[in-house]
């Protein structure tokens, strides 16, 4: 079946450009469709097809090879999934018609998502067990997560692109899961076999080793620990380096005793010594520095963060308020009381600069730390607490 893409002219703030150049599985939106096209069996054409039905999807969704090969099968509609528990921790921010109708269907004849009936698929989806760091953190989860093989979501906002490497990663997992499910009883033993060849060891840790998928001219430091995680030609993962459930595109870096959980880092990015990164999303050429560590945030295009920032990420009042369409726009209720910021393409964050929770920092900003600075110590006695005035110490009144 042949496929055909709408291009929407859309951009996602703080980013602009077009939406299908967002980073999405350690490259882009559009690369990735494309590559769940080819392995649905669907043919991506230029034009519309006349007289034969298509499946027609716009440049702002993304979605899994296997929701592709059901709707192959399904007929004509509008793809909607309508799981209470995938909308409520999926479903914000998202341009629906209604909750859970997205710009995918199986069509014939115009290439319009208008008055095309909707599909309902039954998705079996799976809830993902998260272990409960602290009792404090439990508003966070008011709903459980769940994932499967067959997903769709569309990326209107830059909090979408947080979610969707989240989903890219936990696909991984349900495709696996898929495939085991359906081997049978030697091809499990077959697949067992392979793994355990391939870690040459039953310790677990070893186990999930045998389980990265590297590329070619990759450099694991014999101290660094990388665990079921995808590895792009010409990756560097330094010393005493923790890298976990992942994807490095070709020419990342991970420095010596950096942390890089559950995070999706593009073409020639890199994570600074003891940097600790999760649920995050690295643009071509980011670099993110140690800090207080960076969760569910995105960082753009050569986008630079300091040694020492800090990036927010939980509200412990109410749900986080996020700008709809980027720098000025209006504040709407992001639903989540878990998110990070968006660092805008070539911006720079200076060390000491603290930013909210939800914030989007524009490209090309250049952010930094005004608060007092030392530069002399002067005639202040050192028999008591002092601060600093005017670049001087002056004794605390």
């Amino acid at each position: 079946m042949k496929a055909f893409r709408i291009d929407t002219h859309g951009a996602v703030a703080p980013f602009g450009g077009p939406v299908g150049s967002m980073a999405v599985g350690g490259t882009t939106l559009v690369a990735v469709q494309e590559i769940a096209l080819a392995e649905a069996g669907f043919t991506l054409v230029a034009s519309p097809p006349e007289g034969e039905p298509y499946l027609l999807f716009s440049d702002r969704t993304w979605f899994t090879s296997t929701i592709l090969k059901r709707m192959k099968t399904a007929g004509l509609g509008r793809l909607q999934i309508a799981d209470d528990d995938w909308l409520a921790w999926t479903g914000s921010l998202q341009d629906w018609p209604e909750p859970g109708l997205y710009e995918l269907a199986v069509v014939h004849g115009a290439p319009s998502f208008e008055d095309v009936p909707p599909l309902l698929l039954d998705v079996d989806f799976n809830e993902v067990d998260l272990a409960e760091v602290h009792p404090s953190m439990k508003h966070a989860k008011p709903r459980p997560y769940v994932v499967a093989s067959a997903m769709a979501h569309q990326i209107d906002h830059w909090s979408h692109i947080v979610r969707v490497n989240k989903l890219v990663l936990a696909n991984r997992l349900e495709e696996a899961r898929d495939d085991w499910d359906s081997a049978g009883m030697i091809g499990r033993i077959w697949r067992i076999f392979k793994v355990l060849w391939k870690a040459k060891s039953l310790k677990s840790w070893r186990i999930a080793q045998a389980l990265n998928e590297v590329g070619e001219d990759v450099t694991i430091h014999p101290s660094a620990v990388v665990e079921f995680s995808v590895l792009g030609a010409g990756v560097t993962v330094g010393p005493h380096a923790l890298v976990r459930g992942s994807i490095l595109g070709p020419g990342t870096t991970v420095d010596s005793q950096a942390i890089v959980n559950a995070s999706v880092l593009s073409e020639g990015s890199k994570v600074g010594r003891q940097a600790h990164i999760n649920l995050c999303t690295l643009f071509p050429g980011a670099m993110v520095s140690a800090g207080d560590g960076h969760q569910a945030s995105v960082f753009g295009e050569s986008a630079f963060v300091a040694w020492g920032a800090t990036l927010m990420d939980l509200s412990f009042g109410s749900t986080i308020k996020v700008e709809r369409h980027g720098p000025g726009s209006e504040r709407v209720d992001a639903g989540t009381h878990f998110l990070g910021a968006a660092i805008g393409h070539r911006a720079r964050i200076g060390h000491g600069v603290k930013l909210g929770y939800g914030v989007a920092v524009p490209n090309d900003a250049f952010l930094v730390d005004d608060g007092p600075l030392l530069k002399t110590w002067g005639d202040c006695p050192v028999d008591g607490p002092a601060i600093i005035e005017d670049g001087q110490a002056k004794p605390k009144r």
